[in-house]
């Protein structure tokens, strides 16, 4: 994404760009974008070139130059097997000097949020391949698959499908807290906030 260290003009609507690391929030977040019509509000999903912890931070920064708010969604799998625990404190600790900027962790990834849409659960998993398998067992992600087809093409997409289930989804990983960097092997799907960022009230 080009960028530049002049802020937007002209639009008239919120700004919100969004850091991913995976081709999957971004489809959820287009998805989302898509089915809730958000009025006055520009989403920009964006998936680095570059997969490094330094290098998405260095654009979540930068992006702050520019829209009114940037967030930066983390899955923590990867993090924890390279043993990065202590260089994502070190971002986390930074990004709470600009209120700008919001760091949201999924632990292990983006499924325990879609998990937590038909699941009450703090319940930890170590990977993604074991989380898939309990989302299986439930309606409506029985067939689910990490594939661009499942999530955007398929009728229902992968947000209209959980919509009926969100209200829950948010409740119940509420529930589980803040992500804490001290104990990180938790049950976490800070994805809820997310919500609360972009002004949607979510009632039904």
């Amino acid at each position: 994404m080009g960028r530049s260290n002049s802020k937007i003009k002209g639009t008239g609507r919120k700004t919100f760009a969004i850091v991913v690391d995976g081709e999957t929030e971004m489809w959820y977040l287009q998805m989302l974008h898509r089915n809730e019509k958000i009025k006055g509000i520009s989403i920009q999903p964006e998936l680095p070139t570059k997969k490094k912890l330094a290098d998405q931070f260095k654009a979540v920064k930068s992006n702050a130059l520019i829209y009114d708010q940037s967030i930066w969604i983390i899955d923590l799998d990867v993090v924890i097997k390279e043993n990065r625990i202590a260089e994502l404190n070190k971002y986390l600790t930074e990004a709470k000097s600009d209120s700008k900027i919001k760091i949201l962790v999924n632990t292990p990834c983006l499924e325990f949020w879609f998990l937590s849409h038909v699941k009450d659960s703090g319940k930890y998993y170590a990977n993604g391949e074991q989380l898939i398998k309990e989302l299986t067992k439930y309606d409506p992600l029985k067939d689910f698959a990490k594939s661009e087809k499942y999530f955007v093409k398929d009728t229902p997409d992968i947000y209209k499908r959980l919509r009926p289930y969100l209200k829950s989804g948010i409740e119940n990983a509420a529930k589980r807290g803040d992500f804490d960097i001290n104990n990180p092997q938790q049950g976490k799907a800070e994805m809820y906030k997310l919500f609360e960022l972009l002004g949607l009230d979510i009632t039904e």
